[in-house]
């Protein structure tokens, strides 16, 4: 059976994460991509090994663990270190991605992709959903959950793709958008919904 890979991905603070568990309660495999780059930089991977080789032991806890806060200094130093840190990272957690489906026997998984369009991904998916809601929300969403002050808030989102870029996805891949303004149980209808159109194709 042939499995029907479906990128979700969205601006932060848009309803991504709300969108995958309402998924997963329908019973659809869900891979995300945040996890996978958890694992791959754990003690004794190869890809903590070669961050290492690079950046040095300073990017290391006390136990030997990835020191995150250490890595992502390097990371804003310069854009050369994101190029590197890429490099090092994505091929691995592509492949892992690429074995975890191949180990589903369904007719559709869905993957949490939250750089789906800055890393220009879309041609490793059949489809894409795009969690999508307008700046005021996402911003007020924002500043709720992570408690930061606006400024940084602002930064954070203007870091990432803009809703623009994000809903041009659709030249590149049949995309379906779920407009996330309203409430949480009228989201659990429009995803229940797309998840039986996407059974049926």
């Amino acid at each position: 059976m042939s499995t029907l890979k479906i990128a979700l991905t969205g601006g932060i603070a848009c309803g991504k994460s709300s969108v995958s568990q309402i998924f997963k309660k329908l019973g659809v495999p869900i891979i995300d991509l945040d996890v996978i780059a958890r694992t791959v930089v754990e003690t004794n991977t190869q890809g903590l090994v070669e961050l290492v080789a690079h950046f040095g032991n300073g990017v290391l806890n006390d136990d030997q663990t990835l020191n995150r806060q250490a890595l992502r200094q390097q990371l804003f130093q310069n854009s050369e270190n994101q190029q590197v840190i890429e490099e090092i990272l994505h091929p691995k957690i592509l492949e892992k991605m690429q074995t975890d489906i191949e180990k589903l026997n369904t007719r559709l998984v869905v993957v949490e992709v939250p750089l789906l369009a800055e890393q220009n991904l879309s041609n490793l998916f059949d489809r894409a959903i795009v969690v999508d809601c307008n700046e005021e929300n996402q911003l007020k969403r924002l500043l709720k959950r992570e408690k930061l002050d606006e400024k940084l808030a602002k930064t954070m989102i203007a870091a990432q793709a803009s809703r623009k870029q994000r809903l041009a996805l659709s030249e590149k891949l049949p995309t379906d958008i779920l407009e996330n303004n309203s409430e949480i149980f009228e989201m659990e209808q429009k995803v229940q919904d797309l998840a039986k159109k996407l059974l049926n194709l």
